[in-house]
């Protein structure tokens, strides 16, 4: 795409890049519009498993464009469009029912970070650096942004990215809780694979439902917890049923 964005699907597995390595893969409006309306259409896609979202040429994603910032900060109207469509495209990423991984080499930082939380699961190289750098710029994030950032790493860490906007290496996004995983700087693919694999492993369903469970807790609180009756009717349903044959077999399971 002109945007700067690939899209690829192959064995359920939807695959987005941004390529734009000469601005470090900074998000513009028409990145961010190509990008919502890809997840919107993997979002629909029943065969669609899993979401990757990843950069090339060093860096995941560096933030929103400044000079687009800069250049709109003339025009009020089309500065908070492409704040809204940043803001947009992070909620229709978090809500997917899929699950989504953010696959990180190099720089992630701003609203490329915030993407990143965005996702279910954070995988990233050594050489991954993470910021959330907005009071450097005399910005703020939205309260979801923050919110995210709060849920991943707790109040206390969330004051300190924010308060400082520092870089942060891979070894410390790993012990924050930035991250789920790291990589050789050389081999993010190799864990990626093994990721999938597990993934691979587990009920379609059981995975969906899950997500779904997660989302209410984390939007919600306890408020949003909705009772047993879907634990309790999921030992009646046919992965289930797959799962613990399978199990007392010794094989893998067979789920659709």
């Amino acid at each position: 795409m002109d945007s700067g964005l690939t899209l690829s699907s192959e064995s359920g597995v939807a695959r987005l890049k941004f390529v734009r390595p000469e601005s470090r893969n900074s998000l513009t409006r028409t990145l961010c519009r190509d990008l919502h309306a890809a997840l919107s259409t993997f979002g629909q896609d029943a065969n669609c498993r899993f979401l990757i979202i990843e950069g090339s040429g060093g860096s995941f994603a560096s933030g929103a464009d400044i000079a687009e910032l800069e250049a709109l900060r003339s025009d009020r109207t089309e500065l908070l469009a492409l704040y809204r469509e940043l803001r947009a495209t992070q909620e229709l990423l978090y809500g997917m029912d899929r699950i989504t991984i953010a696959a990180i080499d190099g720089f992630c930082m701003g609203a490329g970070l915030s993407l990143a939380l965005a996702c279910d699961l954070r995988l990233a190289t050594a050489r991954s650096v993470f910021a959330a750098p907005p009071a450097k710029l005399g910005l703020i994030y939205s309260d979801r942004e923050v919110w995210r950032l709060a849920l991943r790493i707790g109040t206390a860490g969330a004051r300190d990215l924010l308060f400082t906007g520092r870089r942060v290496a891979a070894d410390e996004a790993l012990r924050l809780g930035l991250i789920h995983r790291l990589s050789a700087a050389d081999d993010l693919d190799g864990a990626l694979l093994e990721l999938l694999d597990s993934l691979r492993s587990c009920s379609s369903a059981s995975l969906r439902k899950s997500k779904a469970q997660v989302l209410r807790l984390e939007r919600e609180g306890v408020t949003g917890l909705h009772g047993d009756e879907e634990a309790e009717e999921a030992f009646f349903e046919p992965d289930a049923a797959e799962g613990m044959r399978a199990f007392l077999e010794r094989r893998a399971p067979r789920f659709p």
